[in-house]
């Protein structure tokens, strides 16, 4: 069974996300490896929420290998999906779940062609599933000629005139042309009097598709990415702390930090002169911190515009000093506004060049290292390992040896 495991800690242990690889269907080498860099940073956001994911380049497969393992529901998604807005996606997910229901998409009434289940993502019951028999979800038949029961369909449409709001089932017979993505599961959850749901905004406004198996439809979503890469590069976008991580000692002389929050004040010299460097490559966040210093009789604050992933003297960034001194790394090299045009590959090797660097009395923390999920070593604090690229589990989209170092 070629199915690819990421097993987070302390993962939850009712839903499963199974990311299924069409990469194989692009055509353009160029939004290739842009899904490539898609996929490879919502593994670690999944990995991140405790979630497990499992790739494979079949559905059916891998939806039948979660169900052997006792998840109660599957997150399927395609290549060329990713979850945005922080966990509100999660949050929908968990919502849809506490409720009664056989699986829940994108359903599009394809007139001639009996309903589609757009592929980019679905949400499965699998207690139900299993009921069922493992039913295949079937797929794309052009010029299949076949009669079945037509299933009945809102008025209203959420746009155009093939997004019903919601489908049930039916009882007449229609003739159609062509089968679509997800025509036999749809027609089997019906038949067995099954709920089955079109996802609400909850759903929809907070996770995107970029279509690449379409050119054409692939730029039109484009502009979205740019645009989010450049508001998380100008705007204020975190006044609070936003890290996870713990902190095992007091007392430090020289902290070195995002533009993100005072998480350090509880761990600073209290009796000791003390500098903050506060780093970032967003102009606007520095700019909120220096004008929002807290009132620290024994420290004294720098600022410094740096962008890790670019070019940069980080020797500015990292002092040489005797000085007890804690570097906080965040999640710089695993953000979701610069993943789509940064692959993981070249963000560790700018998070290993960086650490190549550190002098060896710093203390260092991360929320998350470049490649979060593809390992389940993460190296905190004063001992850094330099991963390798081959050191990491390898996603089907990378088996044509596009990360031998």
């Amino acid at each position: 069974m070629n199915v690819i495991t990421y097993t987070a800690d302390r993962y939850e242990t009712r839903i499963a996300f199974c990311c299924v690889d069409y990469t194989n269907n692009i055509k353009s080498a160029w939004v290739k490896e842009l899904t490539k860099n898609i996929a490879d940073y919502t593994i670690s956001n999944v990995y991140g929420k405790r979630y497990n994911v499992f790739v494979g380049l079949d559905e059916d497969e891998l939806l039948k290998h979660v169900t052997d393992l006792d998840y109660n529901y599957a997150v399927v998604f395609a290549t060329g999906t990713e979850f945005i807005n922080a966990k509100e996606f999660f949050k929908a997910v968990e919502t849809l779940t506490s409720t009664d229901f056989f699986l829940a998409g994108h359903i599009l009434d394809r007139g001639e062609a009996y309903y589609e289940l757009h592929h980019q993502c679905y949400i499965i019951n699998l207690e139900m599933y299993k009921e069922l028999d493992y039913p295949i979800i079937g797929q794309q038949d052009l010029g299949s000629k076949h009669t079945q029961i037509a299933p009945v369909r809102s008025s209203h449409n959420i746009h155009d005139d093939y997004t019903p709001t919601w489908i049930g089932a039916g009882s007449e017979d229609k003739k159609y042309y062509h089968k679509c993505h997800g025509w036999h599961i749809i027609s089997v959850g019906l038949s067995a009097k099954y709920k089955i749901l079109v996802f609400d905004n909850n759903i929809r406004n907070n996770k995107r598709y970029y279509y690449p198996e379409s050119l054409k439809d692939f730029n039109k979503q484009l502009g979205w990415s740019y645009s989010r890469r450049k508001y998380c590069e100008t705007e204020l976008v975190n006044k609070a702390h936003t890290d996870l991580f713990t902190v095992p000692d007091l007392d430090f002389e020289y902290v070195i930090t995002t533009a993100s929050g005072t998480w350090y004040v509880d761990y600073i010299a209290k009796d000791k002169p003390v500098t903050v460097l506060v780093y970032d490559y967003n102009q606007a966040a520095l700019d909120y911190w220096q004008a929002n210093e807290p009132d620290l009789k024994n420290v004294t604050f720098k600022y410094l515009k740096i962008d890790l992933l670019g070019e940069s003297n980080i020797n500015e960034l990292l002092p040489q000093t005797n000085c007890k001194t804690i570097l906080n790394l965040s999640n710089i090299f695993c953000y979701e506004g610069n993943s789509m045009f940064a692959s993981l590959d070249y963000r560790l090797y700018k998070e290993n060049y960086l650490l190549n660097n550190v002098p060896s009395n710093y203390y260092v923390l991360f929320s998350c290292r470049s490649y979060i999920g593809f390992t389940t070593e993460m190296h905190y604090g004063q001992q850094l390992k330099i991963t390798n690229i081959n050191d990491l589990i390898k996603p089907t989209w990378h088996m044509n040896g596009d990360w031998t170092s």
